[in-house]
């Protein structure tokens, strides 16, 4: 079968599909889908290999067993270990994680990308050209605050609490123009209001006619000549079963891997294409921890953006974010375990809100390993991310009593109700230990890091792979560090970067 441009999935394919183009990128997510946006404009065909499948507004449900076995990863149960375990999710689909993420959207901090720059060696990431990208995505993905008819009082409560503490906060920026305020991103966008790259990026890349997106494809293997990547192998997928039922080959002149955090180091190790000196290593994701407030008003935190406000304190490590979950999720964050205090705010669900912090890993880390069973993944949150967690438990709790709250329910097992100001700091003390925190982690980082240095680092500051002439990496793994805000829009940022160099080059 040559080239088509196009959507094709397994029902197009014969058993054994082979494929010819002039590049070949591995993972339809943020990374992915921007590298081969670039390498399509600019006329270079481009076929675009997806283990899972082209989605549509109609195919999401608000059903959580429909979206953790098509939508996640793992089917939602991947994890990392410890001192402490996490939940660590991530998308599957043509649209990666950005098919259920809350459609956050932070332009990458000038500090990190100077810290990168400095101390890394990628003197390619420089503010201006990085300010070219992000005005392109605002545009291309629609990117605005959402009206204040949809945030709904789950996000107003804590804005109300936050100006009464005179903190720096603001309704979050999302790629999300369309958005009616269901709730229910991690499902997917069922009204189609996100701008998923699915919808917005590659939608751009087939109109050039260079690009062919196959989608139940899942990559494996290589082949090579020398420094080379003569082909990509693989297996195609029954989107249902998710089992292989057929074989896959793509032979191109440039190949970019787009695999994601966990897939990207596993597959550069598992095909013997990097050591894990650095392969997999330098992990962070930023971990966060919810607080839930009670209110005599109902809040009905099912109704409203998803994540719609937050309070800046990137500077001293952490961000507050507001967020909405089902109610299995809210039931299993309770600090009273099972019984019937915790059936007793479950009763009162209506009346709860809901936001949490986000810590940047400034002494955490954690790696990517393989082992016969899948990757194994696991991470040591540091004492110094854990106090900044900490102050920003302390701070949700207090803008909660400031916007009225009459009890808070801290992140933390067995942790006592807090009915005042003046007891949230014995709730959530500094020596807590950190596997008694409901944490989790939804941005997965630096597995695959970028720089100047081959002793320091996997890929070079144009996303090549050391010791590859031809192979690229392009996702959230080749960050030199965390960002300590929501990475999609750097994510995209490094696709458009990568697909650029190889097509001047």
């Amino acid at each position: 079968m040559t080239f088509e441009s196009g959507k094709h999935g397994s029902a197009d394919y014969p058993h054994a599909l082979t494929l010819q183009a002039d590049a070949c990128v591995i993972g339809a997510g943020a990374g992915g889908s921007a590298a081969a946006l670039a390498l399509a404009e600019r006329g270079l065909r481009v076929v675009l290999l997806e283990e899972g499948q082209h989605l549509k507004p109609s195919d999401f449900k608000p059903e959580s067993g429909h979206a953790l076995t098509q939508l996640y990863q793992g089917r939602g149960a991947r994890s990392v270990r410890g001192n402490v375990v996490m939940l660590l999710p991530g998308g599957r689909g043509v649209g990666g994680s950005t098919l259920i993420n809350s459609a956050i959207c932070f332009r990458t901090p000038p500090e990190v990308l100077a810290l990168w720059r400095d101390e890394h060696g990628c003197n390619e990431l420089t503010d201006a050209r990085f300010e070219g990208y992000f005005d392109r995505l605002w545009s291309t993905l629609g990117v605005s605050v959402n009206p204040v008819a949809v945030q709904r009082n789950n996000n107003l409560i804590f804005k109300e609490g936050a100006e009464k503490l005179g903190l720096d906060g603001a309704f979050l920026a999302r790629n999300a123009p369309g958005c009616v305020g269901c709730g229910i991103c991690q499902y997917g966008c069922p009204s189609g209001g996100k701008s998923s790259v699915d919808r917005t990026l590659l939608v751009e890349a087939l109109e050039s006619g260079n690009l062919g997106i196959y989608a139940d494809c899942r990559a494996s293997g290589v082949e090579t000549d020398g420094d080379r990547i003569v082909a990509v192998t693989g297996q195609t997928m029954d989107p249902v079963t998710q089992k292989p039922i057929g074989t896959v080959r793509v032979e191109a002149a440039h190949f970019v891997l787009s695999g994601g955090p966990i897939g990207s180091p596993m597959f550069l190790l598992s095909n013997g294409l990097a050591d894990n000196t650095h392969c997999g290593r330098h992990l962070v994701v930023h971990p966060t921890a919810p607080v839930l407030a009670r209110f005599e008003q109902e809040i009905r935190p099912w109704s409203g953006v998803t994540q719609g406000y937050y309070v800046d304190r990137w500077k001293e490590g952490f961000l507050l974010q507001t967020y909405t979950v089902t109610p299995d999720q809210y039931y299993m964050t309770l600090p009273s375990g099972i019984g019937a205090e915790s059936l007793h705010i479950m009763k009162n669900l209506k009346h709860l809100a809901s936001a949490g912090a986000l810590v940047h890993d400034e002494d955490s880390e954690g790696r990517v390993r393989m082992t016969p069973a899948g990757p194994d993944l696991y991470y040591h949150f540091g004492d110094g991310d854990k106090q900044r967690l900490i102050d920003g438990l302390r701070l949700t709790a207090e803008v909660f009593f400031a916007a009225g709250a009459t009890e808070v329910y801290p992140g933390r097992v067995g942790a006592p109700t807090i009915h005042s100001p003046e007891q949230i700091a014995a709730a959530l003390p500094y020596d807590v230990p950190a596997s008694h925190l409901f944490m989790y982690a939804s941005h997965p980082m630096g597995t695959c890091r970028m720089g100047d240095d081959p002793s320091r680092s996997v890929v070079d500051p144009q996303g090549r792979v050391w010791g590859w002439s031809n192979l690229r990496v392009a996702d959230a793994s080749v960050f030199p560090t965390s960002l300590g805000v929501n990475p999609q829009i750097t994510t995209m940022a490094m696709g458009l970067m990568v697909g650029e160099s190889i097509a001047s080059a």
